[in-house]
């Protein structure tokens, strides 16, 4: 009799997240949903596991470094096995912020968390010689950015610093799959599309997600949740190519700074010092 898999997923109590997660339970995994509020968690977890997986609620404060080194030590202790981690939690800010770490609040959700978390959990990885697809929406193909633009002084929120996180996550996840990839861990990163009417940018006003939203539309560059998820799914379980960015789940090249290491190096410096 087969193993039953285990996936990890974060955001996984509304939108995106939650398509994906009732997705993998429908494959029969097991899915750990990680957010903060514990009654949508309960909600997807009881849907889940009637579409057929097992699945448990882990509530954890991703702007949290100390929350998100606990939420792992938790998964590791659960799942010393684990098969796939989806670094789905992600969003924007219109103000800039900071946590109590120190960084910037786009930073802290789209980067700093997915990393400590999968710094984390290498080991339960390894073990399962398991995947980790890293969200990085909206990432362009001539994006850069700087040291200072992510954790120094010029750090602000907006759209542009999401870019940037963004962009920033893309090069930790080919640096890992350069570092980790001999360890039978497989790295990668999906834009799933642009999704109209889920929860991300709900800091942005109203009107500005509408007018982003109805531009999207306009273009047809709008993907609904369900052809999403399906793009998780693929990424997920199916055949990739390690380091692979999935651009609407088809493999394309990265921008060119994705791959430059003393940029990737510079980061894991900044994220391991906090």
């Amino acid at each position: 009799m087969a193993t039953q898999k285990t996936a990890v997923i974060t955001g996984a109590t509304s939108g995106l997240g939650e398509a994906a997660a009732l997705s993998l339970a429908k494959e029969g995994y097991r899915v750990l949903v990680v957010g903060r509020d514990a009654e949508r968690g309960a909600d997807v977890v009881r849907r889940a596991r009637a579409a057929g997986g097992e699945a448990e609620f882990l509530a954890a404060d991703l702007f949290s470094l100390a929350d998100v080194k606990r939420l792992g030590n938790e998964i590791a202790a659960r799942a010393p096995r684990l098969d796939l981690l989806v670094n789905n939690a992600g969003g924007s800010f219109g103000e800039r912020a900071l946590t109590k770490d120190g960084f910037e609040r786009t930073f802290a959700l789209n980067v700093a968390a997915p990393y400590a978390l999968v710094e984390a959990l290498i080991e339960p990885l390894a073990a399962a010689k398991g995947r980790v697809v890293n969200i990085v929406t909206g990432v362009p193909s001539g994006a850069r950015a700087t040291l200072d633009e992510l954790v120094g002084a010029k750090s602000k929120g907006g759209m542009g610093s999401y870019i940037r996180a963004k962009l920033a996550l893309l090069t930790l996840t080919r640096s890992w799959q350069k570092r980790l990839g001999a360890r039978g861990v497989t790295f990668v990163a999906l834009h799933p599309g642009i999704i109209p009417g889920t929860r991300f940018g709900s800091h942005t006003p109203a009107w500005l997600r509408s007018i982003m939203e109805g531009i999207a539309r306009l273009f047809r560059l709008a993907s609904s949740v369900d052809v999403a998820a399906g793009r998780y799914l693929r990424v997920a379980t199916g055949p990739v190519e390690g380091g692979g960015f999935y651009y609407e789940g088809t493999l394309r090249a990265p921008p060119k700074q994705a791959d430059d290491e003393a940029f990737a190096s510079d980061l894991r410096a900044a994220l391991t010092r906090a």
